[in-house]
Order: C-alpha cells, then sequence, then structure tokens
C-alpha cells in the first residue's frame, strides 16, 4: 500500500454503523485495499471528518506504556 499522502490515525475513529458496513462490504467485495475504517469510506466516496489530536495522547495497556507516559509528562519528547 502506497502510504504517501496518509495522515497517523489515532483510535478509536468512530464512524456510523450502516455507514460502515456497506463500506467494508463493498471494499471486499471490489477487493480494495483498506488500511483502516476511515479509507474504508473513502473508497467509497465519502471523506471522514478529521479532529486533530497528538501522539502524546497514547493509552496506557502495558507498563512499558507508563514509561513513556512519565516521559512525556517530564516534558520530554519521545
Amino acid at each position: 500500500v502506497d502510504r504517501n499522502g496518509m495522515w497517523r490515525a489515532l483510535t478509536p475513529q468512530l464512524f456510523r454503523y450502516g455507514e460502515l458496513r456497506d463500506a467494508l462490504a463493498y471494499c471486499r467485495e471490489q477487493q480494495l485495499p483498506v488500511t483502516d475504517e476511515a479509507s474504508a469510506l473513502e473508497h467509497c466516496g465519502r471523506q471522514p471528518p478529521l479532529v486533530e489530536g497528538s501522539h502524546r495522547n497514547i493509552k496506557i495497556t502495558y507498563p512499558d506504556d507508563l514509561v513513556i507516559a512519565e516521559v512525556f509528562l517530564r516534558g520530554d519528547e519521545w
């Protein structure tokens, strides 16, 4: 998949269920490459709204994630 012009998406992504279901079904039928839910909608001519986020807004899942969070809380960059 050509990644030129792509944005880094943060999760969770939010879409209307019916639109997403139909877009994913269409992409499967047409064998279109899907990188995430937003790309499926784009293949159907929809432009998902974007909300600017931050790479510093991380999810704490594993103990190592706390190390990254501590770096950000100190004001350092990762």
